[in-house]
């Protein structure tokens, strides 16, 4: 064998053994349970390009992020820049959820009215619970407001059931609160653009795979795109789909879709990114470890 065919040879093996050239590899996909599957919900049940894990903790996300054998990876902003941070090999992709998050309360009227009282938050350390303290800490609030925390699942079945009183809540679990006779006391999303002076809150973010080859991520790029042109198109088919995986009433999707904001943004939103990475950083740098180099953001 001449030195061409060998290389040949070795370069025809490479492509089959290397799983991001095979053309029969599934693009596998971590995704959190809520109101990210919204957008997603046609693709997981009927495309068979993809293969959909979902994670319901932020360490069960650690732990299978650090397997690098996801290709997607889909969280919260902050935490993608954490990940990113304590050295897993991510890189942005883009960004589609920019409203998601507010306060109900089955008592108050106005958000005054809770000083004093308690308010149960969904998940320590999420998006909500930053801005929410932050906004605390700048009107001096912060000693005069007794917080808790856990599930929006388990929050949202106090509230209903009448058990608590406020409740600090991403979608669709609001809607479900408001359509049980709650009532919206501070949008979490204003409170941002106002305290930040910015133009948008990035709630749920895109990473992916730090070694996959270029065209592969603008495949993937495309491919969501498209999705979410789809989504704008005709919601009815992705409410039905997440009702089947959330167990909701599609009522209740249907509700929660008219206050979240499922826009998909690449890196043209980059300043905005950063403006909410740098005010994050100013305000309560204990949730963010650091502000990621210009590598997170290139691929």
């Amino acid at each position: 064998m001449n030195k061409k065919l060998l290389l040949l040879a070795m370069l025809f093996l490479l492509l089959i053994l290397n799983p991001v050239f095979s053309q029969n590899k599934k693009i596998e996909v971590l995704i959190p349970l809520g109101p990210t599957v919204i957008p997603f919900s046609t693709m997981m049940l009927e495309n068979p390009d993809f293969n959909f894990t979902i994670w319901r903790t932020i360490d069960e996300l650690v732990i299978k992020a650090k397997d690098n054998k996801y290709d997607v990876i889909i969280a919260p902003f902050t935490t993608l820049v954490n990940l990113y941070n304590k050295g897993i090999n991510i890189k942005y992709l883009a960004t589609f959820n920019f409203a998601s998050f507010y306060l109900v309360s089955n008592k108050a009227k106005k958000f005054e009215e809770i000083i004093g009282d308690n308010v149960y938050i969904a998940q320590k350390g999420s998006t909500q619970d930053i801005i929410f303290n932050i906004y605390l800490q700048e009107k001096n609030l912060k000693d005069k407001i007794n917080i808790y925390y856990s599930t929006p699942q388990e929050i949202a079945s106090l509230f209903i059931a009448g058990k608590i009183n406020n409740a600090l809540l991403p979608e669709p679990f609001v809607s479900m609160c408001v359509n049980n006779g709650g009532k919206i006391i501070l949008d979490i999303q204003k409170t941002y653009r106002e305290i930040a002076k910015a133009r948008l809150l990035p709630i749920t973010s895109i990473a992916v795979r730090g070694d996959i080859d270029k065209k592969e991520i603008k495949r993937i790029d495309l491919i969501f795109r498209e999705n979410f042109k789809r989504l704008s198109q005709n919601p009815k088919d992705y409410i039905e789909k997440a009702s089947e995986i959330l167990k909701l009433d599609k009522k209740i999707i249907e509700l929660s879709l008219k206050r979240l904001s499922f826009i998909y943004q690449g890196i043209s939103i980059k300043n905005d990114l950063m403006k909410y990475l740098e005010f994050i950083y100013e305000k309560a740098p204990q949730t963010i470890g650091n502000i990621p180099d210009e590598k997170f953001f290139s691929f």
